[in-house]
């Protein structure tokens, strides 16, 4: 792998522009904070029969999320070559994300951090080997009609050590834990029910985020992200 290798990033997302304020902030970030080539996909359900991305919605049933299901294609969309990163859509990002791709995966088919949300990892942030991740997957065709696959997965391998290397936390920092901003890495809005662009696909009670240093960085960063697409 050499540095002069684009950055091949995976990024869930809804399909209708509801999270078009965090996502213009995320790329944003990612790119102010990165000089290397930066090659990003934004997974999205869609009703194009053509695109590797279509799903009956059927099928995502038991996805929490828009997208969540999409993760464990990556792989195959990659031909299994390579390695890949994937990442939810509601992130702001705060450090040069090669550093996050060059990761020494030490033989493992990914890696994510430790958390306690699903059993032992958190996958809403992974470095994948696309070839090693892809022998532990069924062709996407068939994922698309197995509405828990996505459960499936969570639980055979969150909390596996043996096919899971264990990512430095400040890279899914979730909804700022008890971190400066200066300490994180790349900031996850984890819990819906306080993201404050408030997408309308999430059916549950709005509440107040328990940060608002964070609230407020968000704001700013809105701005800072509309000035910046001004200026080209």
């Amino acid at each position: 792998m050499s540095t002069s290798d684009p950055i091949r990033l995976f990024i869930g997302s809804s399909s209708n522009g509801e999270d078009a304020p965090i996502e213009n902030i995320y790329e944003y970030t990612l790119r102010k904070n990165t000089k290397r080539e930066l090659e990003i996909t934004w997974m999205r359900q869609t009703h194009d029969e053509k695109s590797f991305w279509h799903i009956d919605t059927d099928s995502t049933a038991h996805w929490p999320t828009p997208f969540s299901g999409y993760r464990w294609m990556i792989p195959e969309y990659c031909e299994f070559r390579g390695r890949a990163l994937y990442t939810d859509c509601d992130m702001i990002n705060f450090r040069d994300i090669g550093d996050l791709w060059d990761t020494d995966l030490e033989g493992k088919m990914c890696a994510a951090r430790k958390g306690t949300r699903f059993g032992g990892h958190e996958f809403c942030v992974m470095v994948i080997d696309c070839e090693k991740m892809g022998q532990a997957m069924i062709p996407a065709s068939r994922q698309k009609n197995i509405p828990e696959y996505h459960r499936r997965m969570i639980n055979t391998y969150s909390g596996n050590d043996a096919a899971v290397k264990e990512l430095d936390p400040r890279w899914n920092c979730l909804d700022g834990e008890d971190r400066t901003i200066d300490d994180m890495w790349q900031l996850h809005w984890t819990k819906m029910a306080s993201q404050p662009w408030a997408p309308w696909w999430f059916r549950g009670t709005p509440e107040e985020h328990a940060r608002p240093d964070l609230v407020q960085l968000f704001e700013n960063m809105l701005i800072e992200c509309v000035d910046y697409r001004r200026s080209y």
